[in-house]
């Protein structure tokens, strides 16, 4: 995928970080703790009913691993082919969809403003970042996930560094 991103003009890839569609990223975060909560109340039911108390306590122990595993693993698998990754150029951003091909890009020269938006709630944090451009075309936007998100800093240091923003 990074000789897609460099075919755009851009200049050299300078960092390429995750991006999420807010709805399965909120909707993967609430499973993933619904599913801990489910092994804790598993859990206490097995101290208050012991009987087979470590087998149900394994089966279940498996279970969690095993998912947060598959997250772990889908990450890494994701970045590897390109999905859904936002890319920092020397001379713009570029941004691939969930099957690796670009969906937008925009050059540093052309950006006139950022806004970010970043939301809160009890199991997601995530930032939205649109991205205006001089022409009337519609702005590039993306949800960084995570409240502490390093795409948000990169970004805003790289559109410093290109004068694109104070």
């Amino acid at each position: 995928m990074r000789k897609g991103v460099a075919g755009l003009g851009l200049g050299e890839i300078r960092g390429d970080h995750g991006v999420i569609g807010p709805v399965m990223g909120s909707m993967a975060l609430v499973l993933r703790e619904c599913l801990v909560v489910l092994w804790i109340v598993l859990l206490v039911a097995a101290v208050i009913d012991p009987d087979e108390f470590i087998v149900k306590a394994t089966v279940m122990t498996a279970l969690v691993a095993a998912v947060y595993a598959l997250t772990f693993g889908w990450r890494r698998l994701t970045a590897r082919l390109g999905v859904n990754r936002c890319y920092l150029c020397a001379h713009g951003v570029a941004v691939t969809d969930r099957f690796g091909r670009i969906r937008d890009s925009v050059a540093w020269s052309e950006v006139t403003g950022v806004q970010q938006l970043t939301a809160v709630d009890f199991v997601a944090g995530f930032h939205r970042i649109e991205i205006s451009r001089n022409r009337s075309a519609e702005p590039l936007w993306f949800v960084a996930p995570g409240l502490g998100s390093a795409l948000v800093r990169a970004l805003l240091d790289e559109g410093r560094r290109n004068g694109a923003l104070q």
